[in-house]
């Protein structure tokens, strides 16, 4: 169940979704921006990655000044970035999507902000790989977050605004991400969430849209420990006797996952072809 898909938010290699993203409106706030004007890189190479060399797979980096580039990225991956989706809500697409590599290096014409990456980056995958696609609504199981203990949660004692990316203002700490979840093997850790961060955080570790549920309308600090179910990732002797995650939700944290059912925007491969080198 688990997958380790949003370890410590350091690069955004590794910021695939901002959490604060309302899981059920991704697809159609993405949607929404088809009528308004999309930057575009203004220099992209994309070559395929030998096949036989697995290390560092899927890793990308985007930059302060608008630049991206991958090393052994798949397809997959590359539009989870650009089109800002979760693993459930991606649906068809052939095998080689998830299998090959590529390697990317895009430039903009001038300096853009890292809003803008994601929306250029959809421009090369529709160019250079033929992607065609639709967002459709489908229903899906799904995980409401409530409430059980009132009070449980913890008020940040983060008083700034949080930092954008490559940013370290005063007052921020640096143990863990604000306003997102670090996730490690059997815990996880995060600061000033409100809580529909923290849903749409939870979601990427389970897999599954969290849908929240509370009625909070504060910031939190957040602090879990748990154990994975997974053997071959289990936390030190320490924490042998920690709980799963759900239990821990809710022993720690006075909030509860109920499994529901309910509307998902998901992502769906119309048609996609292998780009040739250049």
């Amino acid at each position: 169940m688990f997958e380790w898909m949003r370890p410590v938010r350091k690069l955004l290699v590794v910021t695939m979704l901002v959490a604060s993203i309302s899981v059920v409106a991704m697809g159609q706030a993405t949607t929404s921006q088809a009528n308004t004007p999309r930057p575009s890189f203004e220099v992209a190479s994309v070559r395929a990655h030998d096949p036989a060399d697995r290390k560092n797979f899927n890793n990308f980096q985007a930059y302060p000044d608008g630049r991206f580039t991958s090393d052994n990225s798949s397809l997959w991956m590359l539009i989870h970035y650009a089109f800002q989706i979760q693993p459930y809500q991606f649906v068809g697409g052939p095998d080689w999507i998830k299998s090959l590599g590529f390697d990317l290096n895009a430039k903009p014409a001038e300096v853009r902000g890292f809003d803008d990456i994601p929306l250029m980056l959809q421009g090369v995958l529709e160019d250079r790989f033929q992607l065609k696609y639709h967002w459709e609504t489908r229903e899906q199981p799904v995980y409401n977050l409530v409430v059980t203990k009132p009070g449980k949660l913890r008020e940040s004692v983060v008083k700034a605004d949080c930092p954008r990316p490559f940013s370290h203002p005063e007052g921020i700490p640096e143990d863990a991400p604000c306003g997102d979840l670090e996730n490690r093997m059997g815990y996880t850790k995060g600061y000033k969430l409100s809580s529909s961060e923290f849903a749409a955080s939870l979601s990427w570790l389970l897999s599954k849209a969290v849908v929240d549920k509370t009625n909070l309308s504060g910031h939190y600090d957040v602090e879990l420990r748990w154990t994975p179910e997974s053997a071959t990732i289990r936390p030190d002797a320490s924490e042998q006797n920690a709980p799963d995650m759900f239990t821990a939700i809710q022993e720690q944290l006075g909030l509860k996952l109920q499994a529901s059912k309910g509307p998902v925007s998901v992502f769906v491969i119309d048609y996609v072809e292998k780009p040739s080198d250049n």
